[in-house]
């Protein structure tokens, strides 16, 4: 995948929001009407409305939730999700993540790491244990309770023996800083990963398929990123690309693709939000919104239509 031609789809994108954002008030006077006809429905009625609003959220959403640390909700949303989509293996995969016992499956042997910038538990567990989608188990692992939350400086364990190097110490005024400047939407397990925690006793130690020093080589993280995205994992390849350019903020061709990636996600993700929340489905655009949110911190039409969606949705959840 290329983004020579990105350009003329970034402008399609963007010129299809503007006409899309025109719409967005008469989608609010159709929640507004919704929300006063829940209102007459009673008590049971609009029970069974707000419980089939959670049950409906899309497993990206709840995820998305499990990466802040919001377990408990995550977990409940979770259940009510495997309750509509028994046979969802994926799904299944990330429950397991949350009740298996960490040191099990990724076994008691550990070493100590020192984070460092651009470090979060997603690419750490891509690096260590061949998946970024089991950040939540290498997060319980470390008795975190918020996986976005990774500090330069904070030492934690990682499964498996030393690699024999010495454990490094931040620069001097780094420490205690975010290890990200902006987390990537929570990528979900592999294939591969869904397979293995679907067998009963099975550890992963076997999924470890990167050495730490060449998972950190920010040349490496480059190849993989470009190779990610000639795959089409567009998020993933701005997860790698960004790791590398926190080691090597000069590196090319990552310092040219990452600004034009970061657009081109963060307007087809907008995009995609608001199509849901003209469908009345808040939760999938919240969730969206985060998303945009996750890559660019500074883009304020995500922030607005977010905090009315939840609004909305608090209207809804009330009734």
């Amino acid at each position: 995948m290329r983004f020579a031609g990105g350009r003329f789809v970034l402008v399609g994108l963007l010129a299809g929001l503007m006409s899309g954002c025109a719409q967005l008030s008469a989608v609010d006077a159709r929640l507004q009407e919704m929300t006063g006809q829940l209102t007459s429905s009673g008590k049971t009625a609009r029970a069974d409305d707000a419980s089939g609003e959670a049950s409906s959220r899309s497993l990206d959403a709840i995820l998305a939730d499990l990466q802040r640390g919001q377990y408990r909700q995550g977990r409940r949303d979770l259940d009510r999700y495997l309750a509509r989509h028994p046979d969802d293996a994926v799904a299944r995969a990330i429950m397991q993540q949350l009740e298996a016992d960490p040191e099990r499956v990724l076994g008691e042997e550990s070493h100590r790491y020192v984070v460092r910038s651009g470090d979060s538990y997603s690419a750490l567990a891509e690096r260590h244990l061949g998946d970024a989608g089991l950040f939540l188990l290498l997060a319980r692992y470390n008795e975190s309770t918020d996986p976005s939350d990774l500090r330069v400086g904070e030492v934690i364990r990682l499964p498996g023996p030393p690699s024999g190097g010495a454990v490094a110490t931040p620069p001097v005024g780094e420490a205690g800083r975010p290890a990200r400047r902006s987390l990537a939407p929570a990528p979900r397990p592999s294939r591969e990963t869904v397979a293995a925690l679907a067998l009963p006793d099975a550890p992963l130690a076997a999924q470890r398929s990167r050495d730490a020093d060449d998972g950190s080589d920010a040349a490496a993280m480059q190849r993989r990123g470009l190779a990610l995205l000639e795959q089409g994992d567009r998020e993933a390849a701005l997860a790698q690309l960004e790791a590398a350019l926190e080691q090597d903020p000069s590196l090319e061709p990552a310092a040219s693709r990452v600004p034009e990636l970061r657009q081109a996600l963060v307007a087809d993700y907008h995009q995609r939000a608001i199509l849901r929340y003209r469908n009345q489905k808040l939760g999938d655009a919240i969730a969206l919104w985060d998303r945009v949110l996750a890559i660019d911190p500074t883009f304020e039409p995500a922030r607005s239509y977010r905090a009315r969606a939840r609004e909305l949705q608090r209207r809804l959840e009330d009734l």
